[in-house]
């Protein structure tokens, strides 16, 4: 008898159901709220920050959350640092030889106001993936940015570099992007985290520049594209040197992440991770236009209803053992900075995130869309989430059209240091509805709040991944071996 009534307040409370489910309701309001012209668009840095991270922390609060950002408060602060090329000079030599470098062909910034070199040696490293033990101190690196998959993204690349003593980066422009394109974009400037390891100088250099250096010290001309066919390639020192003066207009901006935790029912040391970016593009348009504000409703207004509304539904669930995290990134639209910052100064370790489900864009697909998965690759969380879905009376969507996007999207910077990341959901299984909203209001000032919206597919894939924390909450239903490589703290 004793063991009977010890048991019957577990099994009853197992057996207890769910909430309703999320509900359209619920997530429009908070869509109509985030997306209002009162948050201005949500930019890093303004004031609609400061209005959405308060109302994220508000609802998590009273959910029942506790907060797990900085010093033991909901944020956690992302430095960001712009730089926009002011002037520069670029000249290389060779013994006595000079070479007149285009100086409309190259393009820097330095670390710095002012940053100069003088006589440094130049290396072309390929990739970067294979520097090895090469001193570098000193010197100006040219390498390839865009990389097949396997190889580091390039600010890992570039940080590598700076590592072994690199002065300057300079990568090579693709032949099939326009040099003019190129020059908008830097002239524009560039929102960077502020990072501990970073060379003096980044930049990027045309193609057609590039190869005239290499022919003016000596090298083959066709060792660009020798190099990217090659991801073995190694390093090799050409034979000039270069010195460089940059003067680069340096502005900062503090914003900041928001982290949440609901605790697990043991001290398991482990954590399931949802994540959602909270920013857009602010006031996009120029004074005088009738709509100046880019209120991000479905992007991403939508994800964080839904990050909302899925931490309400564990909340309300009986406690499994694993702790949940919740992350609403900032500068997701400068970059993928602010899951960048949180991989870098992590509140857990990498290695104990048991897996990460990105919210995105989510208000695209109606109710009893196919359920496409972003991220594949571990076979027993593979399997989990399969056998969710069906749980769930939904059918999957076979094809990995999706992976298409899986680098445009927050969980791809987790991904690279070893956490299982995914995206689950209906939004992104039909890809002539995405490619309707990504070629129409997307990243423009008709992305607003209103009954246009399509929540019903939106509140289904919320209580689908309800479902799927749940299980990944549970060591019983879902062991963790975390990837080989997966670091606790990679360096910024």
């Amino acid at each position: 008898m004793p063991p009977r009534v010890v048991l019957l307040p577990l099994l009853l409370a197992l057996a207890t159901p769910l909430s309703a489910g999320v509900s359209t309701d619920a997530l429009e309001r908070h869509i109509d709220i985030l997306a209002s012209d009162a948050f201005e668009g949500r930019a890093p840095g303004s004031t609609g920050e400061k209005k959405t991270t308060d109302y994220i922390v508000a609802q998590w609060q009273a959910i029942g959350l506790e907060p797990a950002g900085d010093d033991g408060g909901w944020l956690q602060q992302v430095t960001l640092v712009n730089r926009t090329p002011l002037t520069q000079t670029v000249s290389w030599r060779r013994k006595l030889r000079h070479h007149g470098q285009d100086q409309s062909a190259v393009l820097l910034l330095g670390n710095g106001p002012r940053e100069s070199l003088s006589s440094a040696p130049l290396w072309f490293v390929g990739y970067g993936n294979k520097i090895g033990n090469i001193d570098l101190k000193g010197a100006v690196v040219l390498i390839l940015r865009e990389a097949p998959e396997g190889i580091p993204d390039y600010d890992t690349r570039v940080t590598a570099l700076a590592g072994r003593g690199a002065a300057a980066v300079i990568s090579v422009a693709p032949a099939e992007v326009p040099w003019r394109s190129v020059q908008m974009a830097y002239e524009r400037g560039r929102d960077v985290l502020e990072a501990s390891i970073v060379p003096s100088l980044r930049g990027v250099m045309s193609r057609d520049a590039a190869i005239e250096l290499i022919r003016f010290a000596g090298g083959d001309p066709e060792m660009l594209r020798k190099a990217a066919a090659d991801t073995g390639f190694a390093p090799r020192r050409l034979k000039v040197s270069g010195t460089i003066d940059a003067n680069t207009q340096v502005k900062r901006t503090l914003t900041h992440n928001v982290i949440g935790r609901l605790r697990g029912s043991a001290n398991s040391g482990e954590s399931l991770l949802y994540l959602g970016h909270w920013d857009h593009l602010g006031i996009c348009r120029a004074e005088g236009e009738p709509d100046r504000i880019c209120n991000g409703a479905v992007d991403n207004a939508s994800g964080i209803a839904a990050l909302i509304e899925i931490a309400r539904g564990l909340a309300a669930a009986p406690r499994r053992p694993r702790d949940t995290l919740f992350l609403a990134t900032t500068a997701e639209e400068l970059g993928l900075l602010g899951a960048r910052a949180f991989a870098a100064r992590p509140p857990v370790p990498l290695s104990s995130i048991v897996a990460a489900i990105n919210l995105d864009t989510v208000a695209i697909a109606p109710k009893g869309e196919k359920v496409a998965v972003m991220g594949r690759g571990v076979p027993a969380l593979d399997s989990l989430v399969d056998a969710t879905v069906k749980q769930a009376g939904r059918t999957l969507d076979t094809d990995d059209e999706a992976d298409a996007l899986v680098q445009r999207q927050d969980g791809w910077a987790l991904a690279q240091f070893g956490v299982p990341t995914l995206m689950v959901g209906g939004s992104f299984s039909d890809m002539k509805l995405l490619e309707m909203f990504l070629g129409g209001n997307y990243h423009q000032a008709g992305d607003n709040p209103g009954p246009g919206l399509v929540l019903d597919g939106a509140a289904e894939d919320a209580d689908l991944l309800v479902a799927l924390g749940l299980k990944l909450t549970d060591p019983n239903l879902y062991r963790h071996v975390p990837a080989a490589g997966t670091l606790a703290r990679p360096p910024l």
